[in-house]
């Protein structure tokens, strides 16, 4: 799903509606309570875990930042540099990843699940790709 044409950058600054085009997300069995947004000093890291069962949706505002992820089905560790100050990542389910802001700045991150969890399986589990 591209979400690229909900930002709309302007002199002011930038905004990101990802909920407008309500057509296309109908099908997404959001876990709502999830949706949350912290902030990340620099050097810091986040995630270093993996969702068994739901996708996580991640929106970075500011940057750069390290994206670390495992390929699933090869174990293969792969890693990014997000430059862009406002880039929205889908992370599927069963796929292990972590972030570090490599900025100077303090940068946020606005995240939220699909669908939501079973009460009978863990939501997150630990798993380490960044130290």
């Amino acid at each position: 799903m591209n979400l690229s044409e909900n930002f709309c950058l302007e002199p002011r600054g930038w905004s990101f509606a990802p909920f407008s085009d309500l057509e296309r997300i109908q099908p997404i069995d959001m876990d709502w309570p999830s949706f949350h947004t912290v902030s990340m000093e620099p050097g810091t890291i986040r995630g270093n875990h993996v969702h068994p069962n739901v996708t996580e949706w991640l929106l970075f505002c500011g940057g750069p930042i390290l994206l670390v992820w495992q390929d699933p089905d090869s174990d293969t560790t792969r890693q990014t540099l997000v430059d862009n100050h406002h880039t929205f990542v889908i992370i599927p389910p069963g796929v292990k990843h972590a972030i570090k802001n490599i900025g100077e700045g303090i940068l946020y991150l606005v995240a939220f699940r699909s669908p939501a969890s079973s009460p009978s399986e863990p939501e997150a589990l630990p798993s380490i790709l960044i130290r």
